[in-house]
């Protein structure tokens, strides 16, 4: 029986694996985003029971970062995209950006957003692309849609992320930081000592296993 898992992926430690190997800090962000394609993405659309995949890239908070490394982070998202988008012809893949949308610059929104309509139509594997998100940020705006809808109660139908049934943090450190604050209420959570750079398709492969052997009770 397919359960439908969506695994979130906080995505940590570049940096300090970079500092590591004595390499620049864009050599790590662009090693962490080869293995979330490489390795993660790969190893959730091959289990027949993970139906999405959520990417926290780029949080609310990471605007505070040097304006050096935030440009060449958004150059980097942007390889990521076209990378993407070639590999998603292939792979199917439906690409839904989550987070503000009225601040990155022009090229890389308008790419995202060529994707998502591009693979709109794709029902067998999602891709939460969490970008200039922050699980708090993203509360307040769905409360404001749904006050403006006329149902303050119903803010629930307007948040971006479907509930989370695994959360993953790399780089050993064990908080959520703002990710996915409402979804992760259920989640499982794995938290593992390697640096995102460092991750195999075979961690992923174990959590996954590891996960439909827990007993998730939900309060029962």
């Amino acid at each position: 029986m397919n359960m439908n898992m969506n695994l979130g992926i906080i995505a940590d430690g570049n940096r300090r694996w970079a500092k590591s190997h004595n390499l620049s800090v864009d050599k790590g962000h662009q090693k962490g985003f080869e293995v979330i394609t490489d390795e993660i993405l790969k190893a959730c659309i091959e289990d027949k029971d993970c139906t999405a995949l959520t990417v926290y890239g780029f949080s609310t908070e990471n605007w505070k970062r040097s304006p050096l490394e935030i440009a060449n982070l958004m150059k980097i998202y942007l390889e990521m995209c076209n990378t993407w988008e070639t590999l998603f012809k292939k792979n199917p893949v439906k690409l839904v950006w989550c987070g503000r949308r009225d601040r990155l610059n022009m090229v890389l929104k308008n790419k995202l957003e060529k994707i998502e309509a591009e693979t709109k139509h794709v029902k067998n594997f999602t891709l939460y692309l969490c970008l200039d998100y922050g699980g708090q940020d993203e509360i307040e705006r769905a409360v404001i849609s749904a006050k403006n809808a006329g149902d303050v109660t119903k803010f629930t139908e307007y948040l971006e992320v479907p509930s989370l049934d695994i959360v993953v943090r790399t780089g050993g450190e064990k908080r959520l930081s703002n990710f996915c604050v409402w979804q992760s209420a259920y989640a499982e959570f794995f938290f593992v000592d390697k640096f995102l750079p460092e991750l195999l398709k075979s961690d992923i492969e174990k959590i996954l296993l590891d996960f439909k052997n827990r007993d998730r009770r939900k309060g029962k």
